[in-house]
């Protein structure tokens, strides 16, 4: 029971006009499944060629983001720099004397320091 073959299916090739004859037939191959995956090889070997290089325009946008990454980093670190001064400065501060306000014509007087402080407090023990 030959059927006769469709003028789309003659302008396929050999290979995919035996694939669709096996199936109009009924013939679903079960041990047949290697052949399917040959025929997109050659169209992967086909696809190198269709590829082409970067231009110079594509360097220049990947350099582009490339720049506005690290931009963006740069601030970051930046950010980060700044942070760590002020807590530095902060914990300076803690650990220096600190002075009561100072009117005009009174003499200097230094007021405790942060560690001066936790000692009188611990021998207090007034956090207990």
């Amino acid at each position: 029971m030959s059927q006769p073959i469709s003028p789309a299916l003659q302008n396929l090739p050999p290979e995919m006009q035996a694939r669709l004859a096996q199936i109009m037939a009924g013939q679903v191959p079960g041990d047949n499944a290697p052949a399917a995956p040959t025929q997109p090889a050659p169209v992967a070997a086909q696809q190198p060629q269709v590829v082409k290089p970067p231009s110079l325009m594509d360097h220049i946008i990947a350099l582009r983001q490339e720049v506005n990454e690290l931009k963006q980093q740069l601030d970051a670190n930046s950010n980060v720099v700044d942070a760590v001064g002020q807590a530095v400065g902060t914990l300076y501060q803690m650990f220096q004397p600190s002075p009561e306000s100072n009117a005009q014509g009174q003499e200097f007087s230094q007021g405790p320091t942060y560690s001066q402080n936790f000692a009188q407090s611990v021998e207090q023990e007034s956090d207990y």
